[in-house]
């Protein structure tokens, strides 16, 4: 299934436990060494190398973010790379980051992000032959103001931006024109050999051209560019996806306990070319299932296959109905196949077996979040069930579940992925049964 579909300046997608697609991310947080994040053979999520050409500027991990600051009137420059292939070359790529600038003054092209087959290694300008494409961020005479502008073209954005701001950069090198979810939810479509920018919700530049088509998307490098004395540049939450082959645009996977049977239910945005799930399930104590048709050597067996809809632009709803044996607690996930027998798993889900007797709100794991986090319940009785986000202001921004269900256990997966850090609540109302709980994120 060929599919592009839109992610942050970190390319992300929609799963709660691993993003299909998912080749590079890292948020800062594990650590405040700087070294700990590049090595000379770098892991998945690892720079080759993170450093400065001399003392006239500093680079730091500080408040959980990477910081570049110049603090001499000299020529220097910081920079982060992975001048080394990701371990999957995609052709199809969203690659996000969230972005601020304090101090400084105007300069033109004063932060260049590159992305190509090979972007050189230290500070070193990389050249345009080996590129794919460049984005490049503007400064204005006002601290904390930026700009961007397509570089490779020479133009401008016409926005200024101010504060943290969140920018995504879409890239289609497939072949043939894609379709993707943009930042705002709407769906965007992408020429090939072309890229798409934007900032926060809003599209600053639409199917612009290239540097070199003729170039891979393996690698890349955040590089300042003639910053002025004062300048501090802060990035977080680098997301880069492989847009490449995307299966399903899975919007939903669920589970729901009734007696001793798991119903599994989930939907999908869009299809292309989706032959169809395999359902596949893992017993937690890790004893074999007994009425398992293949299991392979994770512990997962193959329980049942479910017809896709191959290709199709509106949501599609499926379900499985399990009645598992050997233990009481169960994980189940989706291999989703291609008619070309390429394909892909989702996340997973868990299901425990056991009576229920009462209205039950779960407190949402891992809580706090970032930015996936799953929410589960028990009802005791067929009611109309409904559960809600909702912000400090009360404002609702997320409907979870809407509909009838039977007695059970539910489990259901909020993504953070497009909303700021900060406090929200979720609300159950089934029957005449309320609760609310209090959920973190923090990006």
């Amino acid at each position: 299934m060929k599919r592009l579909i839109v992610l942050l300046f970190v390319v992300l997608f929609l799963s709660p436990n691993k993003d299909f697609g998912q080749i590079f991310t890292q948020n800062f947080n594990s650590s405040t060494t700087l070294t700990d994040y590049y090595n000379s053979s770098p892991t998945t999520n690892q720079f080759r190398n993170i450093s400065t050409t001399n003392a006239n500027s500093t680079i730091s991990v500080s408040t959980n973010a990477l910081v570049m600051s110049k603090i001499a009137d000299a020529t220097t420059n910081a920079y982060a790379e992975r001048n080394v292939d990701f371990s999957t070359i995609p052709t199809g790529m969203k690659f996000q980051f969230s972005f601020s600038v304090t101090g400084g003054s105007a300069v033109t092209s004063v932060m260049i992000i590159y992305v190509g087959g090979d972007v050189s290694n230290s500070s070193t300008i990389s050249s345009n032959a080996n590129l794919y494409a460049r984005l490049a961020i503007n400064t204005t005479a006002t601290s904390g103001e930026f700009k961007i502008r397509d570089i490779t073209n020479n133009i401008n954005g016409t926005t200024t931006f101010t504060g943290t701001q969140t920018i995504t950069w879409v890239l289609n090198n497939t072949g043939s024109s894609q379709t993707y979810t943009a930042p705002d939810n709407s769906t965007e479509s992408i020429v090939n050999d072309k890229a798409d920018i934007w900032v926060g919700t809003t599209k600053e530049f639409n199917d612009v051209s290239v540097e070199t088509s003729t170039q891979t998307l393996a690698r890349f490098k955040f590089l300042t560019n003639g910053w002025t004395n004062g300048t501090t540049f802060t990035i977080d939450d680098i997301v880069i996806n492989n847009e490449t082959a995307l299966p399903v645009e899975l919007t939903s996977f669920t589970t729901n306990v009734i007696g001793n049977k798991v119903e599994l239910n989930w939907r999908t945005a869009t299809e292309v070319n989706n032959y169809g799930f395999e359902v596949q399930r893992l017993a937690v104590s890790n004893q074999l299932l007994a009425n398992s048709q293949e299991l392979n050597a994770n512990g997962w067996s193959k329980i049942g296959f479910v017809q896709g809809n191959g290709n199709s632009n509106s949501p599609k709803n499926y379900s499985f109905t399990d009645q598992p044996t050997g233990g009481k607690e169960f994980k189940y996930r989706l291999k989703q196949i291609d008619f070309d027998g390429s394909f892909e798993y989702s996340y997973e889900v868990t299901a425990k077996l056991g009576n229920v007797s009462t209205y039950k709100l779960d407190q949402n794991y891992p809580n706090p979040f970032n930015p996936i986090t799953k929410i589960s319940y028990t009802i005791p009785q067929k009611a109309f069930v409904r559960l809600r986000v909702y912000d400090m202001l009360a404002k609702q921004i997320a409907e979870l579940v809407n509909v009838s269900q039977e007695s059970g256990r539910y489990e259901v997966t909020f993504d953070g992925t497009n909303l700021p850090s900060g406090a929200y609540f979720y609300k159950l109302d089934a029957g005449n049964y309320i609760e609310v709980k209090k959920l973190l994120l923090v990006k």
